[in-house]
């Protein structure tokens, strides 16, 4: 019993080391350079470690599928809506090396600092030689999203982020579809799409100089009809 009380403890004392960890080198790194810091995502963290993963088991470390996945197909095959997503991809012994690799290469500390990043999440997997980690992130416009299907059609609700959002407009396929609800000052909003329901959905707002920005996308039902959906998150593609 002792042994076991043991073992968890020192479970949770390593997730609890290497986790805040990897966030405190993100936000620090950023607010050296005068950005905010990041919000963990669980989704995020979700997709990365599923790659982790697999780039482990493989012994390729690579940003695309076989297919030509990305790492937004594979955050859309999970569930995932925002449209805007970054990823970086480190292995060695141990996270500390891993993040001085970040931190002397250009390209990787070029998406950390990226100024459109509001969330991020991570993943690892031992390796033959170390850890393989995964690092995503994305830019959240949108919160309190919600998307449910009623007796009457599809439900969609959340609150637009930005100061600069006009207009609320929902596509479904091409056809554009007005707010049944639109509150100015708060920016919540919510759409009532009549049935049958099946096709693409982009979400987004009219903004400044009546330009339509694109926040949030996804399938109905779920997981149909989207090059980001279902056979999209394939095995990771072998070095050129």
């Amino acid at each position: 019993m002792h042994f076991l009380i043991a073992f968890l403890l020192f479970l949770t004392a390593a997730a609890a080391y290497s986790q805040p960890d990897l966030l405190s080198w993100i936000n620090g790194t950023r607010h050296a350079a005068g950005l905010s810091g990041l919000v963990p995502d669980a989704l995020l963290s979700k997709t990365a470690e599923g790659w982790a993963v697999r780039l482990a088991r493989t012994g390729v470390l690579s940003h695309r599928g076989a297919d030509g996945s990305s790492a937004l197909d594979r955050y859309r095959a999970l569930g995932g809506t925002e449209v805007r997503v970054g990823e970086i991809l480190g292995a060695g012994p141990d996270l500390v090396d891993v993040e001085q690799a970040w931190r002397k290469s250009d390209e990787h500390r070029e998406v950390t600092l990226s100024p459109a990043w509001t969330h991020a999440g991570w993943g690892r997997y031992p390796s033959k030689t170390g850890e393989v980690w995964v690092v995503m992130f994305s830019q959240k416009l949108v919160e309190e999203l919600r998307i449910d299907a009623q007796a009457a059609g599809l439900a969609v609700s959340g609150r637009f982020l930005e100061a600069d959002a006009d207009h609320p407009l929902l596509y479904a396929g091409l056809v554009p579809c007005q707010p049944a609800a639109w509150d100015v000052q708060t920016r919540r909003f919510s759409f009532q799409v009549a049935a049958p329901l099946e096709g693409y959905f982009r979400l987004g707002y009219v903004g400044p100089g009546k330009v339509y920005r694109l926040t949030n996308a996804f399938t109905w039902p779920r997981g149909t009809e989207s090059p980001g959906e279902s056979g999209r998150s394939a095995e990771p593609a072998a070095p050129p």
